[in-house]
């Protein structure tokens, strides 16, 4: 049995233990996005954020952008 697994995941889930480890992974994800977003496949980048998201309750729908969802939802997680 492959032993590197447990490794990994015990690295991962060190890292996670860290105070720091959100702000570094919101980083990381905001440089990802830059990237994505100034490079050739930026066309796919913007067709991914325009995506449409729902949430249903019977016959309660809400549905957004998934680039709405990020502001509206992610920002306010943040911002805590």
């Amino acid at each position: 049995m492959d032993e590197s697994l447990p490794k990994a995941t015990n690295g991962i889930s060190d890292f996670l233990k860290l105070e720091s480890a959100g702000g570094l992974l919101l980083m990381a994800a905001a440089v990802l996005a830059l990237i994505c977003s100034n490079s050739p496949i930026r066309h796919a980048y913007d067709d991914l954020l325009k995506i449409p998201v729902e949430l249903r309750f019977g016959s309660f729908v809400l549905a957004k952008p998934l680039l709405l969802w990020i502001n509206d939802g992610l920002m306010a997680i943040f911002s805590c």
